[in-house]
Parts: structure tokens; sequence; C-alpha cells
């Protein structure tokens, strides 16, 4: 597996705050290059709200990075991002036990 770079999001992943989160989530993917099998993990758990831009923005960045053979998986979310995600049918966009798990486990501390 390549290198993982994560990226927290904060806030509003809306329509007035997409532009913004659409350059760090670019920013985060040239972090990673080209390099074969590298990820973006996205922690969610700070975000307030999130509307259809901010899902379409999800699904954009897992859409570019799966086309260079690289994965977008979300390590954390709460209610409001879990709420929305079920709504649409897009759960398998949510954190899996494992990451939630590890993205709740204080840096530098083993599990």
């Amino acid at each position: 597996m390549g290198a993982t770079r994560t990226l927290r999001l904060e806030g509003d992943l809306t329509i007035q705050s997409a532009a913004d989160w659409h350059l760090a989530l670019l920013s985060a993917a040239n972090e990673l290059g080209d390099e074969p099998e590298a990820g973006l993990a996205l922690d969610l758990a700070q975000v307030v709200a999130l509307d259809s831009a901010g899902v379409q923005l999800l699904l954009s960045a897992r859409r570019s990075l799966a086309a260079r053979g690289q994965q977008l998986r979300l390590v954390a979310d709460n209610a409001v991002v879990a709420d929305v995600l079920t709504t649409l049918g897009l759960q398998d966009l949510r954190p899996s036990a494992a990451d939630a798990a590890e993205a709740a486990q204080p840096e530098g501390v083993p599990a």
C-alpha cells in the first residue's frame, strides 16, 4: 500500500465553502503524486453542515483519485455527515469500524 495523506475538514462542507475545500482536496491529492495505491484519508468529524455540493465534492475527489489508481476513504464522520450520506444511499463512503477506531486513537499511543 502506498502513502496515505490525512486531511481534516472542519465547519461547513456546503456550496458556500465548496471552492475552498476543492482547493484543499486538490492540494492534498497533488501531494500524493503519482504513487500507485496512495490514498487520501478524510476526517469529517468536525463538519457541521453538509449539502449536495459537499457530497459532489467528495464523490469527485474519489473518482479523480481512483482514475490515478489511488483511493479516498473517510476515517471519521459524525451524525450530520452520516445522516446525509445515508439519506443519499452513500453508506459506502462512511468510515469502516477499523477506520473510526484508528481515527479516535491519539497519535503515538498504541491501540
